[in-house]
């Protein structure tokens, strides 16, 4: 069973957005900050490492995601 372009090009989609938004919801801080501007970097970075399900993966599965999505984006031009 011989596997087209087109169908490998989809996966390849589907699988880099699905990346892309679990690695935003492990990433991200889902609970509000209070006083945002009263914060420094250092502040924040540390907030999103006690309040982020799982950061390192998460930027992990971003990163995996963009990088996919724009091999596809190449493989959709090519083809």
């Amino acid at each position: 069973m011989k596997i087209n372009g087109d169908k490998l090009l989809i996966i390849g989609l589907i699988a880099s957005i699905l990346s892309i938004i679990i690695g935003y919801l492990l990433w991200d801080i889902l609970i509000p900050i209070q006083d945002y501007n009263l914060s420094t970097k250092e502040q924040l970075l540390e907030a999103q490492k006690e309040a982020a399900i799982n950061p390192t993966l998460g930027r992990f599965l971003l990163h995996f995601g963009f990088i996919g999505l724009a091999i596809t984006a190449i493989g959709y031009i090519w083809m």
